[in-house]
């Protein structure tokens, strides 16, 4: 995976986010106001889901897609069993015959020439664009 990446996308936001829910789930809980137990949970239970489930970093390789996630987990995608599913402001990274995904953001917001960057990459390496 040291060759050159033809597309590198990232988002700040997408990292930073799942740590200030950690913070906010502390300070509830050192706050002990109504239902503190339950809003803890359900803070940390969605970072924990986001440092699982969305990567804050992706980068299109000719042998597949590396992906980094907020809380340091790495997953490597290879081609042949990756299918990308290109929309508006990223994309979605499927494996095989699964309905859901990877969502691959190059930030939060849309961005003019994004979508057509992005489908030129994986068209660049060979990757099944539906």
């Amino acid at each position: 995976m040291d060759e050159f990446a033809s597309y590198e996308g990232n988002s700040a936001f997408l990292r930073w986010w799942p740590k200030v829910l950690l913070a906010l789930a502390f300070a509830v809980a050192v706050v002990h106001w109504s239902h503190w137990v339950q809003f803890s949970t359900v803070l940390v239970v969605c970072s924990w889901l986001h440092g699982r489930m969305l990567p804050w970093r992706f980068s299109v390789l000719a042998d597949g897609l590396e992906l980094v996630f907020p809380f340091g987990r790495r997953v490597f995608l290879p081609k042949p069993d990756t299918t990308v599913r290109i929309e508006t402001v990223g994309a979605v990274a499927m494996i095989g015959r699964r309905h859901l995904g990877y969502l691959l953001h190059d930030g939060v917001l849309f961005e003019p020439g994004q979508r057509a960057r992005l489908q030129r990459a994986f068209a660049y390496y060979g990757y099944r664009v539906i």
